[in-house]
């Protein structure tokens, strides 16, 4: 069951950010790039991210065994798209935990956190070749939206693509948990 995160939980963030971009991105990301994550980095981001004083995204962390195995963040959409008013950030399980429904908890926690806040429609960012989450998001009831490149690095663009639920409410109602 997903739980708000705390600040003990920002090197468990940290590590499955990285690891799951280093076993879900090769080939779709360059090598390099991935090699060059900093779990460090991540950390201090994170704890930044939970500890912000105008809470402005909200994260929820899954755990297993007292480790973190997965998490997601949620937010006002930053697009300026009257489309949609939240965003799901971001969304990570380490690879071994994929497949049993966290992801689907992880989703309906964001989608309540933003309706708490107003917020009934999301939208969430995913790269294009990555497969595997755009079929997530589909069965999710997520609607493809449009594309557009994603500046990683310097000289560095890779494509990536949004799905839109313009109303949230079948995410929190249990939808997602079945």
């Amino acid at each position: 069951m997903p739980r708000p995160a705390l600040a003990a939980d920002a090197a468990g963030i940290a590590a499955v950010h990285v690891d799951s971009w280093r076993e879900t991105y090769p080939g779709m990301l360059p090598d390099r790039y991935l090699a060059e994550m900093d779990v460090s980095d991540y950390e201090d981001r994170w704890l930044r991210t939970i500890q912000d004083p105008y809470r402005r995204s909200a994260v929820f962390v899954v755990e297993e065994e007292s480790r973190v195995v997965g998490f997601a963040s949620c937010g006002r959409e930053r697009d300026g798209d009257e489309r949609y008013e939240g965003e799901l950030y971001a969304i990570y399980l380490l690879p071994w935990a994929q497949g049993r429904g966290l992801g689907r908890t992880l989703v309906a926690a964001t989608a309540d956190a933003l309706a708490i806040r107003g917020m009934t429609s999301m939208v969430v960012w995913v790269l294009r070749q990555n497969a595997q989450a755009r079929g997530f998001y589909e069965r999710l009831g997520g609607v493809y939206l449009r594309e557009r490149p994603l500046d990683l690095a310097p000289g560095f663009d890779v494509p990536e693509v949004s799905y839109l639920w313009a109303d949230t409410a079948p995410l929190r109602s249990g939808a997602a948990r079945r």
